[in-house]
């Protein structure tokens, strides 16, 4: 679906250009933010300020004033979701976080109201860790808990630590420097050549872009053996289309620790259907609740653990 400023959205878009014209791209962008921040506090509001940033849209909503890639730095610190961050804005999901104020603000909010003391989640494509550091001061205000994330990229897992350090949440995240798949490999990080190379979130092992870096793949099944995980309550999975082989990997762990809750990106019509079986296969039902783009799964409490095989193929 197209989407359009009307004449007063686009009167106040025009302002960080004006700013830019007076004051240069460091004006343009304080100005932006809010504007942003105002619309991106309204329903629907996060996804406008996303379709600004990214390049891949804008030639899909020519009439939605877009916001410069100009006007990105490397590094910009601000606090957001309650949190002390550092942001590198030529990536879209942390250009989104600063210019809108918020990102995926009903997964944060499903989150928060999800846990309870002593919960282990594990976050899968964790990236910057905004869900992971969210969970985790969530966790501190009840006591007790413990987050892990697996992130392959070193960049991308360096600012999560380096978060979690000056939040003072690093003592609940373990973080693992890598991907979660169907087997134990090396493989190629690819960004994606839609996007700039700095775009963290949209690298994948399938993607079309250059190499950014080699990764170690594992099987949660296999890490959780050899790490003696023994409790786990929530997961989120998101890795640009390999939910899949991540899920097919984790069928052991999943069926023996049964967590509540699973959220996984469903953005891939062509998955979707066979994303539904294996997760039934699993025992985990669709709730119907979309929250941003991550879809709520439900354990089936009408099942009993599962002790036998698992064919998920």
């Amino acid at each position: 679906m197209e989407l359009r400023d009307g004449g007063v959205g686009r009167a106040a878009w025009r302002l960080p250009y004006v700013a830019e014209r007076v004051g240069g791209a460091g004006a343009a962008r304080r100005v932006a933010q809010v504007v942003g921040r105002l619309e991106g506090a309204r329903r629907g509001g996060v996804h406008r300020v996303a379709t600004r940033i990214s390049p891949r849209l804008a030639d899909r909503n020519p009439e939605l004033v877009k916001i410069s890639p100009d006007w990105a730095v490397d590094a910009i610190d601000v606090r957001r979701h309650g949190l002390r961050l550092q942001l590198d804005l030529r990536d879209n999901l942390q250009a989104v976080l600063y210019y809108a104020g918020r990102y995926e603000p009903t997964t944060s909010r499903f989150l928060t109201a999800e846990l309870r003391a002593g919960d282990v989640m594990l976050d899968i494509g964790a990236n910057i860790g905004l869900h992971t550091l969210g969970v985790a001061r969530r966790l501190r205000e009840l006591s007790s808990g413990r987050v892990i994330a697996f992130e392959p990229a070193e960049d991308s897992l360096a600012k999560l630590q380096e978060a979690a350090e000056r939040n003072g949440l690093d003592e609940l995240i373990d973080t693992v420097p890598a991907a979660l798949g169907d087997r134990t490999q090396e493989a190629a990080l690819h960004a994606d050549s839609r996007y700039d190379v700095a775009d963290t979130g949209v690298r994948s092992l399938s993607a079309d872009g250059e190499v950014v870096q080699q990764v170690t793949v594992v099987r949660l099944d296999d890490w959780a053996r050899a790490n003696d995980l023994n409790r786990l309550n929530l997961v989120k999975i998101d890795v640009e289309g390999a939910e899949l082989d991540v899920l097919r990997g984790a069928a052991h762990t999943l069926t023996r620790l049964r967590p509540r809750a699973i959220l996984v990106e469903d953005k891939l019509e062509d998955q979707r259907s066979r994303l539904y079986e294996v997760l039934d296969e699993l025992g985990y039902r669709p709730t119907g609740d979309l929250l941003d783009h991550n879809r709520l799964f439900r354990r089936d409490r009408s099942l009993k653990a599962s002790t036998g095989r698992h064919s998920l193929r």
